[in-house]
């Protein structure tokens, strides 16, 4: 009976702490752009303690890339196709937010870009 209560202690420990550790969110954008075109994503103001990073980086691009400005709170990811594609390319963005400077970030976020590229 001992061997029963300690098992079910443990396991109800071990969901505890899993429990409510982080909260993750799914954005998908679609975006028809020409192979000509640059593409701007707001991604908004982070704290300090918080960033992103691209997670998947874009196969057919001529840039692909997440910038930070400290001076006045942008963040924003870039893209621009490879010159000549055409087709789909996709890129993941992941937020880490929700941090108070003293524990890690409690919410993920993940931003789905798929590009529609035309002529």
């Amino acid at each position: 009976m001992k061997e029963i209560y300690a098992s079910m202690t443990i396991i109800l420990f071990l969901l505890s702490c899993s429990n409510g550790k982080f909260k993750e969110n799914r954005i998908e954008q679609n975006v028809t752009i020409s192979n000509t075109e640059d593409y701007e994503y707001d991604i908004g103001s982070l704290g300090d303690e918080e960033g992103a990073g691209i997670q998947i980086q874009a196969k057919h691009s001529e840039i692909s890339e997440y910038k930070r400005d400290f001076s006045n709170g942008e963040n924003i990811y870039r893209y621009k196709p490879t010159s000549g594609y055409v087709g789909r390319d996709y890129v993941e963005i992941r937020i880490n937010s929700g941090s108070n400077g003293a524990s890690p970030s409690t919410e993920i976020t993940i931003i789905e870009i798929t590009f529609n590229v035309t002529e």
